[in-house]
């Protein structure tokens, strides 16, 4: 070492620095990064997502140490179980974890993007959803006739009646709705791109709340968990009420409402922006400005009000 120009001792010390940098510590510190970019619900998914999927591969690994290949081979075992979605995900969050002990000054480079080609190619699919107006009646009727849970029922038909996601739905607050002014504010905090959301809400969404309120126990939560009234229901209620509906997984799911809606709604003629809007898309084209919270309100306050009545 002295030979090659080297300080014996600081090697020493950058040697024990790069064994405490395992993959797992730096991956908690890049986690820790996104808390005010992501939802609450994302955040924990993600980090669930490594727990179970990276680190018992690759988390007490030197990050410095750690090769492509290694990732290669704990993406196939992924792939081997035919989670090919899973696999995706956990090499974008990998990649975000390079990304950063890379400019941190932890690692020299990112391996991830070495692995182009080599996986199994993932095709998304679909939500299914319905789209023939006949029977997105016939939906709503069942809704309506479903003689379960009360807070299921509700939840699923203000899903219907708003498009919100399933997360949105299930937590959903007294404290966020404004029943005078007919509005639900959605706190940044609840939303996946971590921006306030309005939803206009429309007579028949009143009712259902007003029908909620007879079941609230004076709690926070507007759809309570049967077995635990501080908790909101969880999402496998509503999909197991749907499949006692009648509906297979591969023809409707709660989140087959956002698709649902967006389709009959711009086949009807609304501002494709308008919809986007109510769909808490934010939009790509940047060069319009900054996201403004509360545009196109009036039309779609309007647009929820036909909708409501259509379904």
């Amino acid at each position: 070492m002295l030979a090659s120009g080297k300080d014996p001792s600081v090697e020493k010390k950058l040697d024990r620095e790069n064994t405490r940098n395992t993959f797992e510590k730096i991956a908690h510190e890049w986690h820790e990064k996104q808390i005010s970019k992501w939802s609450a619900n994302y955040y924990k998914r993600t980090m669930d997502n490594l727990r179970k999927n990276a680190f018992p591969y690759i988390g007490n690994r030197p990050i410095t140490d750690i090769s492509m290949q290694e990732i290669l081979a704990m993406l196939r075992r992924l792939e081997g179980r035919g989670t090919i979605a899973t696999a995706y995900a956990i090499r974008g969050l990998c990649s975000g974890i390079f990304r950063y002990a890379v400019a941190s000054g932890l690692a020299e480079r990112n391996p991830i993007p070495d692995l182009q080609g080599a996986m199994i190619p993932h095709v998304k699919k679909r939500h299914p959803t319905i789209t023939d107006p006949e029977k997105v009646g016939e939906l709503m009727l069942r809704i309506d006739d479903y003689r379960g849970v009360a807070a299921v029922r509700g939840a699923l038909q203000l899903m219907a009646l708003t498009f919100c996601r399933s997360w949105e739905i299930r937590n959903a607050e007294w404290s966020e709705f404004d029943f005078e002014d007919r509005l639900w504010r959605i706190p940044a905090s609840k939303m996946k791109m971590r921006r306030e959301h309005l939803v206009p809400l429309s007579p028949q969404a009143i009712a259902v709340l007003n029908e909620m309120k007879m079941f609230s126990d004076h709690a926070s939560h507007v759809f309570l968990n049967q077995r635990d009234h501080f908790k909101p229901i969880g999402v496998y209620s509503l999909i197991s009420a749907i499949r006692i509906m009648g509906y297979a997984k591969d023809e409707f799911t709660p989140h087959g409402f956002r698709s649902m809606a967006s389709t009959l709604l711009n086949e009807q003629g609304y501002h494709p922006d308008a919809i986007e809007r109510q769909l808490a898309h934010v939009p790509h084209e940047r060069i319009r400005g900054i996201y403004n919270r509360a545009e196109y309100l009036p039309e779609r306050r309007k647009m929820m009000d036909d909708w409501a009545n259509l379904s």
